[in-house]
């Protein structure tokens, strides 16, 4: 190397000097065959010689100038660090092969990209054949979840725990994120559990196959699941169209039994409370509120009894429900003996038919409340 760079010396230093846009050319050129050709070790004082050219280089500020450097360089691997820092920082057509290709980025030059540049510029870092632990954090903390897609996807890619655990939170609302995620070899069972529940029926069953869940771990996840949403929506518990999108979501995942049901009226959720139990009985939302609104909770009764909820469970649910009713929320013990003897007195099978009947004809049924002696006949 020391013969072919003495040799080249007198041109180098005065292309150097020359700052025509076509000296910067040719330097480029230049530099680039002695870095390709050669094997380049150079020794202190040819070090210092060639970043001194590569800095007079740099001066220029020509796109044509930098977009030729890559093309000279064309693998991007050996462009030297000094020139690879400067494309790196360049718009993202001329940065984005070095970012991803080229091996001498230190760690420390790839999350000052990462931290100073555009989303484009983190993805190509994101790309990169292997991708470091520290390098992975500085782009998962960007919170941009295409970058974070990219990282994820990346099986050169290692991520750490603490890494792992924000991809994982993210996924919960990011569907593009969850099937990498749940094929990271780095993912836990514990961390499978926690995002089994925010993720599409498909991948459930992958993580099924691939992490053995138990059903006790899942319904513990389910219930944290659930009380997580409904606490994301607590400001829209009483906006009916916000509302019907998480019944829709607890419906996808099959969550109509009478312990979700109270967890909701527990959160203050009256409105989901309604809507999913119209939802479950297949009974418009508008008969639902008369009968959680009507006095006594006879009609309540039937509904619970149809579906086979035990007796003190519709107790908790008729009780707590009363918060979510207009006018008079404390329940008077005559109103509960009223509710248990209702409840006492229906067997599941006449209960169904009393709620099938209610399907047929609404109508019928919420004429008939204006009679306080609705059950009576």
């Amino acid at each position: 190397m020391t013969s072919r760079l003495q040799e080249q010396l007198p041109d180098l230093v005065a292309l150097a000097h020359d700052r025509s846009e076509g000296a910067r050319l040719q330097l480029a050129g230049k530099l680039a065959d002695l870095f390709l050709i050669e094997n380049t070790i150079l020794n202190a004082r040819e070090e210092q010689l060639v970043n001194e050219l590569i800095d007079e280089l740099l001066k220029n500020q020509s796109p044509t100038v930098r977009h030729e450097l890559v093309r000279r360089f064309a693998d991007a691997a050996r462009i030297p660090r000094k020139i690879a820092v400067s494309l790196a920082q360049d718009t993202i057509d001329i940065a984005r092969i070095v970012l991803i290709s080229n091996e001498a980025l230190t760690d420390e030059d790839l999350i000052t990209v990462v931290e100073t540049q555009s989303r484009d510029h983190a993805c190509a870092v994101a790309a990169r054949r292997v991708v470091s632990e520290a390098v992975a954090d500085a782009l998962v903390t960007t919170g941009d979840i295409r970058v974070m897609q990219v990282v994820a996807e990346n099986l050169g890619a290692k991520i750490s725990p603490c890494a792992m655990n924000v991809l994982a939170e993210a996924a919960r609302f990011a569907a593009n994120l969850q099937k990498p995620i749940l094929l990271r070899p780095e993912l836990t069972t514990e961390g499978a559990t926690r995002l089994y529940w925010w993720i599409s029926k498909e991948l459930r069953r992958v993580a099924l196959q691939r992490f053995g869940i138990s059903s006790g771990q899942l319904d513990t996840a389910l219930a944290k699941a659930i009380e997580e949403k409904l606490n994301e929506h607590v400001l829209e518990r009483f906006d009916d169209v916000a509302m019907e999108k998480v019944a829709a979501w607890l419906e996808d995942r099959n969550a109509y039994d009478a312990r979700i049901l109270t967890q909701l009226l527990r959160l203050g959720h009256f409105r989901l409370f309604n809507i999913m139990l119209g939802r479950l009985m297949r009974l418009d939302l508008s008969l639902i509120d008369s009968i959680t609104d009507e006095s006594g909770g006879r009609l309540l009764a039937v509904l619970c009894r149809s579906i086979n909820i035990d007796k003190s469970t519709f107790v908790s649910l008729f009780l707590l429900s009363r918060g979510g009713r207009t006018g008079e929320h404390i329940v008077h013990p005559r109103e509960l003996s009223q509710a248990l003897a209702a409840f006492d007195r229906l067997s599941v099978h006449i209960a169904q038919e009393m709620v099938a009947g209610w399907r047929e004809n609404p109508g019928y049924l919420l004429h008939r409340m204006e009679d306080s002696d609705a059950l009576e006949a």
